[in-house]
């Protein structure tokens, strides 16, 4: 849980900065690459969520079959 919300915390700082370089800099192609590069993270980040809650409940069904 400690990881997810670390991630979060640390994907919504590096947004803000590359969503204000992208403001400062004000051109297309630049803008381009940060939307490209913030969407590859936030999924990123979501396919880490996801296996870690997929690990987790198969971590908890086998310690609920060995009992």
């Amino acid at each position: 849980m400690t990881n997810n919300i670390t991630g979060i915390f640390g994907l919504a700082i590096f947004l803000a900065f590359i969503g204000g370089l992208a403001e400062s800099i004000a051109t297309p192609p630049f803008f381009v690459i940060v939307l490209i590069v913030g969407a590859m993270a936030l999924y990123d980040l979501y396919e880490n969520i996801r296996d870690a809650r997929l690990q987790a409940a198969q971590k908890k069904a086998m310690s609920g079959q060995e009992s």
